[in-house]
Parts: C-alpha cells; structure tokens; sequence
C-alpha cells in the first residue's frame, strides 16, 4: 500500500472533520447568546457532547499524524492481524 495513505487520510477525512466541527461549534456558541433559557440548557447539551467528539478527533489526529510522519507502507497480504499491530495505537480494539 502507498506510503502517504495515512497522511492522506489525515488531510482528506480528518481535516475535514475537524473544520465540520469549528463550524458547528461556533455557530452553537452563537445560538447560545441568543437563546432563550430553556433553549440554552438543550443548546448547551449539544455543544458539550460536539465538545467531546472535537477533543477526540484531535487526539485522533495526533495520532494519525505520528503514523503519517514515519511513511509506513503495509502489505495487504500480510492479513488484518499484522496491519493492525502497526496502527493498533489509533484504531479500536479488535474485539
């Protein structure tokens, strides 16, 4: 497999991701000042749980970044186990 795979993940999907979420953070934050109180509590909700999911695609991406600095190249007919070892840091358990 080419060895810019993981860095181009990184700038195609993760990036990307990160924008969606600064976008719908600040226009969360907006809505906030505006709210009516009860509105506020629900719109606060969202923004902690959008919060959440921010701070983990952050630390998605450092790790993906990590990986995309060192160009590792995997062969596909290695099977999932051997691959997996080598990005197990930034991919859930196998279950």
């Amino acid at each position: 497999m080419f060895a810019d795979t993981i860095a181009r993940i990184r700038t195609d999907y993760v990036y990307e991701q990160q924008a969606r979420y600064r976008t719908a953070l600040a226009d969360l934050e907006q809505r906030i000042a505006s709210a009516s109180t009860s509105e506020r509590v629900k719109l606060n909700k969202k923004l902690t749980m959008l919060k959440a999911k921010d701070t983990e695609v952050r630390t998605c991406e450092e790790k993906i970044h990590h990986l995309a600095d060192q160009m590792i190249s995997i062969d596909l007919d290695d099977g999932v186990k051997k691959n997996y070892a080598i990005f197990q840091d930034a991919l859930a358990k196998i279950k």
